[in-house]
């Protein structure tokens, strides 16, 4: 997918990442395959990035 590890979730804004986080002037910071996953699915859900409600989880859970 295009642009999804480059835009933010929150607030659209693109930017490029320079490390394995993805930090967004807004305030948003996360590891930036786990933002990327979330861009993914919204483009999916929705046809388009849309900004999305985004809580910031100290570890990553992989079942």
């Amino acid at each position: 997918e295009s642009y999804t590890t480059q835009t933010c979730p929150v607030c659209g804004k693109k930017k490029k990442p320079s490390s394995r986080n993805f930090i967004c002037a807004c305030g948003y910071s996360q590891h930036r395959d786990v933002h990327s996953a979330c861009n993914i699915l919204t483009k999916h859900l929705y046809g388009e990035f849309r900004p999305m409600k985004i809580t910031n989880h100290k570890y990553l859970r992989i079942a």
